[in-house]
């Protein structure tokens, strides 16, 4: 699907990094936006902007894009709820916003219907065409939208999670690969990886 001309260079930016364009990754950019609408939100070079999100969607590529919240510098806390909710905090201000997306996608559930004739290959030409242009109107109402119309925001009075910390790591008993101590169960007088717990069971 060829991406309309008006997008905003950083949505295009959000696309490159993610590899495609599509209503999740424009759900992501959109409560960055409803972010920035509370709070003054900028790219974090290290753990100074910390994200919280509650599902794994398209949608978290562009918040890493976005504000350079990442695994590996330990400032994007994935909370596995299945919610489109963003809390983001900022450790210089000490101030937080909850964003919440209100109901269901835009169009949701009119491109349910065709996209299941798509893919058990029942769709006409007409409706293919009909769900690319229903997709390109949700990502447009979505990124071009006034934040509160689409999102519950709320500045909230809550810690940043903790700063990422660096854990030994000790071999395990059974596989003798290295992980994290913190990782790691008690057996006996051992200690096991998670993995080899699973296994052992």
């Amino acid at each position: 699907m060829k991406e309309p001309e008006n997008y905003p260079d950083d949505f295009k930016d959000c696309i490159e990094f993610h590899g495609h364009v599509c209503p999740g990754l424009a759900i992501g950019y959109a409560a960055v936006k409803a972010g920035k609408h509370v709070m003054h939100l900028t790219s974090s070079s290290d753990e100074e902007i910390v994200t919280v999100v509650e599902n794994d969607s398209c949608a978290v590529d562009a918040i890493q894009k976005l504000l350079g919240c990442t695994f590996g510098k330990g400032n994007l806390v994935f909370r596995d709820w299945g919610k489109q909710v963003y809390t983001f905090y900022d450790r210089n201000s000490g101030r937080a916003a909850r964003v919440a997306l209100k109901g269901e996608m835009p169009l949701r559930s009119t491109m349910r219907a065709i996209r299941q004739k798509i893919d058990s290959g029942n769709a006409t030409p007409q409706e293919i065409e009909e769900f690319k242009q229903m997709r390109n109107r949700s990502i447009d109402m979505l990124i071009n939208s006034d934040p509160n119309a689409i999102f519950e925001i709320s500045e909230i009075d809550s810690a940043a999670p903790p700063e990422a910390v660096i854990v030994e790591t000790r071999a395990c008993s059974v596989c003798g690969e290295h992980a994290m101590v913190s990782r790691m169960v008690h057996r006996g007088n051992d200690m096991i990886c998670k993995q080899c717990e699973a296994e052992i069971q």
